[in-house]
């Protein structure tokens, strides 16, 4: 991939909507329930990219990469 995004302790949760294992057996409900790690940053830059294409809808694919590698 031509942006990666590495990170420590890069924190991800989720809402009482889901179970901890998100198996249909489990029924178990929490607040919330973190993931923590480097994968967890895939989330956040998708997150990103949305932020910007909703600020700048004129924007190409390239643009937004361009903008996210130099900030």
């Amino acid at each position: 991939p031509d942006v990666t995004a590495p990170g420590v302790n890069v924190l991800a949760a989720y809402s009482m909507a889901a179970s901890p294992t998100g198996f249909a057996v489990d029924k178990r409900h929490v607040p919330y329930y973190l993931e923590s790690g480097t994968s967890m940053s895939c989330p956040h830059v998708s997150g990103v990219v949305g932020l910007i294409k909703k600020a700048h809808p004129d924007w190409s694919p390239a643009a937004i990469k361009s903008a996210i590698m130099t900030t």
